[in-house]
């Protein structure tokens, strides 16, 4: 298969760059995510602080359930943001690992077709017709793969927001539910 050294030293240095490269798109997305994390905690750390001033300066029952009531919106807020992120920074990583293997099939495609055109050339005569057949194999698959690749990519994402929206909106929408129950548990005492 390979002629030359030149030809195999250059393989090992393409597949080097390609570990170096597939290394680099895992370490940004932990680096994404430990980020996230760390802001995240920064953020707990400053709510839970000022939660703590807030309780420690009720009185009555009265007061609890007011304060209770005005901390639990900005908190799901906070929850269904931090859900956000870290979804955002895992599909932001999985689209680049993606794409990163999308590449190798299509190098590797195109590699095996230049095998193929190599065959062909060496090939005995009347290999033709079998060496055609290998093309349009290649070609056929190549092409089923890009296809199912794309439309997957196309449903996988909106299937994923659509439940992240759903989500966000139902647990909104339960949220202000206990909200009124609240406000109206309170008006009734």
């Amino acid at each position: 298969m390979f002629t030359t050294t030149q030809e195999l030293s250059a393989l090992g240095q393409s597949q080097f760059d390609k570990a170096v490269r597939l290394s680099s798109i895992v370490l940004a997305g932990a680096e994404r995510f430990a980020s996230l994390q760390l802001d995240l905690s920064r953020k707990l750390l400053n709510d839970n602080a000022e939660t703590f001033k807030a309780l420690s300066g009720v009185k009555d029952a009265k007061t609890l359930g007011e304060l209770q009531t005005s901390l639990a919106q900005p908190a799901l807020d906070q929850a269904f943001s931090a859900a956000r992120n870290v979804y955002d920074a895992a599909l932001t990583t999985q689209n680049e690992l993606s794409s990163f293997v999308e590449e190798q099939i299509a190098e590797n495609s195109k590699a095996l077709q230049s095998g193929l055109d190599r065959l062909s050339k060496n090939a005995p005569a009347g290999s033709d017709v079998a060496v055609a057949a290998l093309k349009t194999l290649l070609n056929t698959s190549t092409a089923a793969f890009e296809s199912v690749s794309k439309t997957a990519k196309k449903v996988s994402a909106e299937i994923a927001e659509a439940g992240v929206e759903a989500a966000t909106n139902s647990a909104k929408a339960a949220s202000a539910a206990v909200s009124r129950s609240k406000k109206t548990t309170t008006s009734a005492a």
